[in-house]
């Protein structure tokens, strides 16, 4: 009997486990700087991935207000339906019940398109697909743009390339005339979310939470951490260790950066029970 309840409990504990929600890739341009091209938290796999437009926009302009910090803004998007679009890639391998989020603005005096919706592809040479509930009309706040933690399609788990675009449908304005090359279209907050796939009970993963600030910084950096932490590491561009250092298993640490050359790195925290997340950190 004691070990058909060890056994229940066992499976209690990893599937609450096994619910909590991993950030795969996030981009909420929190600079105003071309690196915001760059996904600034997520997987290690993913921290290298940017965004881009297709179709002969604009060059994106990341120094514009968004909804939280900067943005993503491009214009020319005259003649872009089913052609202009804003695209980013990730990689969700090991991962599950997928869920996206973003938002999306139009601009004022110079509308931009007001109808879009997400797509996905699978590699370079998949077809693009539509992913349901995710028809967007955008005009000028940040609030109408919104699409919350939709469901992706099963289809894009596990995944070693998606693309997902958010493509225009339409040549309509946000004020109801024709979207003409002036006209501007922002993007911010773009999330996306996931569960991790498991095969057994054995050593399930704990999911844990953690914050970097101030972020941008000029080289002290403050991490709190809802677990203990064992080692945390920074990483260049290139992929290169510049920084590592025990933490005795502290959930609180003033970390000095002020020796490493000023620039965009990849802050990597190692938890005493084995997980691993990452942050992307810029140093003034």
């Amino acid at each position: 009997m004691k070990k058909i309840f060890t056994l229940i409990v066992t499976v209690l504990i990893a599937s609450t486990l096994t619910q909590a929600q991993v950030l795969l890739v996030k981009w909420t341009f929190p600079t105003g700087t071309s690196s915001d091209s760059i996904a600034d938290g997520g997987l290690t796999v993913n921290l290298d991935k940017t965004i881009h437009t297709e179709g002969g926009t604009s060059a994106i302009d990341f120094s514009k207000n968004g909804a939280t910090t900067k943005a993503a803004q491009a214009t020319g998007w005259d003649n872009g339906s089913m052609l202009k679009c804003w695209v980013v890639e990730l990689n969700t391998q090991g991962y599950e019940n997928l869920k996206l989020s973003s938002k999306m603005q139009s601009g004022g005096n110079n509308p931009g398109p007001r109808d879009y919706m997400v797509q996905y592809r699978v590699g370079n040479t998949g077809n693009w697909t539509d992913v349901p509930g995710t028809n967007i009309t955008v005009i000028n706040d940040w609030t109408t743009g919104i699409i919350d933690s939709i469901a992706l399609p099963s289809s894009c788990n596990g995944q070693a390339s998606l693309f997902l675009r958010w493509i225009m449908t339409s040549n309509t304005n946000s004020q109801g005339g024709d979207v003409t090359s002036s006209g501007i279209n922002k993007i911010d907050d773009i999330y996306v979310i996931g569960k991790v796939v498991t095969t057994g009970l054995i050593n399930p993963p704990t999911d844990f939470s953690f914050k970097v600030f101030p972020n941008p910084s000029t080289g002290l950096l403050i991490i709190e951490a809802s677990e203990p932490i064992a080692f945390v590491s920074v990483f260049n561009s290139g992929g290169k260790c510049v920084f590592k250092q025990a933490c005795h298993f502290k959930k609180r640490l003033n970390l000095n950066l002020d020796t490493i050359v000023r620039g965009t790195y990849f802050l990597k925290l190692q938890m005493v029970n084995g997980s691993e997340k990452n942050e992307r950190v810029v140093l003034l």
